[in-house]
């Protein structure tokens, strides 16, 4: 009579339910924290190949308008793999949205050696499954390959479902979240592309104090969510501009000093334009920063006038960028400085205007990018 020691294969079957489970909680917790794509996936495949005993796991994604099928995971393997979605094990799941059991590779009709002549790899057995989310959506294909322990069983097929079901959820709500965030970086790219149009001497001015914002904020260490932020700030810093007359806008000579405070306006017109975008949480702090680009640490900037622990991270880097792009470009009224010479300006400025550590920073990505030569500064 079979007791609970097992002796029946009752307890290992046990164990490897628990263990199967176990991934599974862990998998949906790294659903829950992991937001990088290609991470999650590569963990996904790993954590699976683990619970099924198997050599290597796949993850094939579909892109429909090719026509293919393409591994944004494949341990094991450092390039992507392509081909046509007509061909192949993975291709006739994603077409058929099927599940395919093959437990010998060499006598299945739908088998595609040309992979494993590329890769080198061998492959005996496969089990492959649809992952296709509560939508009915197919994102692409799971796939597990040489079982190590015996054939691919039902078993296999339900835990790979499980595993397959959720990872298109998340593939989907990747996609929508990079088409939520191509919609919003075009609609940014038009907003400045708007104020730049107006003057065709200044154009580029936006792009061109992102770069060195960016370049700046890196060399500084900062997380890639904070540059995240001043990139946005950096673009939309002079969209306020949009409400300053031609005729000062660009004026081919000095400003008198009426006319200068009228450009002085801009900033507070951007700060109010922007408070009116309802950006996103980790995007609220884009209508500070932008209106902090003229404020200076001894507090003689505009518009508030505010001192250095007043001035946002991001404001400095901007105040920097903005200075150092517009004094190396043409201006109605003057040529070009060099790029020593930018350099020197705000070395001037550097402890009363300009925060000393975001200098540094924008020097050695100048020095990184070949522009500027290393030693030079000291």
């Amino acid at each position: 009579m079979p007791t609970d020691n097992g002796s029946s294969g009752e307890g290992p079957h046990r164990e490897l339910a628990a263990r199967r489970l176990r991934t599974l909680v862990d998998i949906c917790r790294a659903l829950s924290e992991e937001v990088e794509l290609h991470a999650l996936m590569a963990l996904i495949a790993r954590r699976t190949s683990e619970a099924l005993g198997v050599e290597r796991s796949s993850v094939w994604l579909h892109d429909r308008k090719a026509h293919e099928v393409w591994t944004i995971v494949a341990e094991g393997e450092l390039r992507e793999i392509r081909m046509p979605d007509s061909e192949g094990i993975a291709g006739w799941v994603v077409r058929t949205g099927e599940t395919a059991v093959v437990n010998d590779v060499s006598g299945d009709p739908r088998w595609n050696p040309a992979v494993d002549k590329r890769t080198g790899f061998v492959t005996r057995n496969m089990l492959s499954v649809p992952m296709d989310n509560p939508q009915g959506d197919r994102a692409g294909v799971f796939q597990c390959i040489n079982k190590t322990a015996g054939e691919f069983d039902n078993d296999d097929v339900v835990f790979l479902q499980a595993i397959a079901s959720q990872a298109a959820i998340y593939v989907q709500n990747a996609r929508l979240l990079e088409a939520r965030k191509r919609m919003f970086d075009s609609f940014v790219d038009t907003l400045a592309d708007t104020i730049e149009s107006r003057d065709p001497l200044t154009a580029g001015h936006s792009r061109g104090v992102m770069r060195y914002a960016v370049g700046t904020a890196q060399k500084l260490g900062l997380s890639p969510e904070e540059v995240d932020v001043i990139r946005y700030a950096a673009l939309l810093h002079d969209y306020g501009k949009i409400g300053v007359p031609d005729q000062i806008l660009r004026k081919p000579t000095t400003l008198t000093p009426a006319e200068y405070e009228v450009i002085k306006k801009h900033v507070h017109y951007t700060q109010q334009i922007l408070a009116r975008i309802h950006f996103e949480e980790r995007l609220g702090e884009v209508p500070t920063i932008a209106s902090h680009h003229h404020e200076r640490l001894d507090g003689s900037g505009y518009p508030s006038g505010l001192r250095d622990g007043e001035i946002s991270v991001g404001g400095k880097i901007i105040a920097v960028a903005d200075v150092f792009d517009a004094v190396t470009s043409r201006r109605h009224y003057r040529g070009p400085m060099t790029v020593p010479e930018g350099v020197e300006i705000l070395d001037d400025g550097t402890g009363t205007q300009f925060d000393p550590n975001v200098v540094a920073a924008l020097k050695r990505f100048l020095v990184a990018e070949g522009r500027l030569e290393a030693g030079s500064f000291d």
